[in-house]
């Protein structure tokens, strides 16, 4: 099996071209796919500076879920690699501990859990490895994905509920050393907060919406 990476990013600039260059550097990843969701910073510009990377740009803020669905649509190859814009502390061999496990056909989604790497991070995800945005998963497995009855950040808590409930072999695959930029550190602490929240509440939604009451 080949792989297609899709990085949903919005106002990512500073971050995406150290994610990019990873995923370009492992022999297992093929296609590399940044979609721009409606970003104002340049970010669309510098992941075009990496090359061989494919970028889609959005013309306005759709919200992750909807970004991950427009990269669908490009994607080549049997094995979608999931990966967010603003990690830290990303290696290949990370990259590489989430997609093997796929290509092995050991499971039919791998998940990518945090650990050593920031403590906020680390302890959100040992709360919940659930909402963990790194993954990989077979093409034929997402393509009947309700995406149409998701938004922004409730993919991720839809499509654990959609592999659960379609019986799914699940591997998880420890991620030591790598965090993310947290919202407050993005924004200020008071905008943080509040954009927290709100992908707190789609979190929920899409828990919601995927049949989980």
């Amino acid at each position: 099996m080949k792989v297609s990476a899709i990085v949903p990013a919005h106002n990512e600039a500073p971050r995406i071209a150290k994610v990019l260059k990873i995923l370009a550097v492992s022999k297992k990843i093929n296609q590399i796919i940044v979609v721009d969701d409606g970003s104002r910073d340049g970010t669309a510009a510098a992941a075009r500076r990496v090359p061989g990377v494919l970028v889609l740009s959005l013309p306005e803020n759709l919200g992750k879920t909807s970004a991950i669905h427009m990269g669908l649509a490009c994607v080549k190859h049997e094995c979608v690699l999931f990966i967010d814009a603003d990690l830290v502390g990303l290696e290949v061999n990370h990259v590489n501990s989430i997609i093997d496990p796929v290509l092995k056909k050991i499971c039919d989604m791998s998940v990518g859990i945090f650990k050593g790497g920031k403590v906020g991070t680390d302890f959100a995800q040992k709360i919940a490895p659930g909402l963990s945005g790194q993954r990989a998963v077979l093409l034929d497995k997402i393509s009947n994905f309700p995406f149409g009855e998701v938004a922004g950040y409730g993919f991720e808590t839809a499509l654990n509920n959609f592999a659960e409930s379609n019986k799914w072999e699940i591997h998880k695959a420890d991620l030591f050393g790598v965090g993310q930029v947290t919202k407050e550190k993005k924004h200020g602490f008071i905008v943080g907060i509040i954009k927290r929240l709100k992908m707190y509440w789609e979190v929920i939604e899409g828990w919601l919406s995927s049949g989980k009451k």
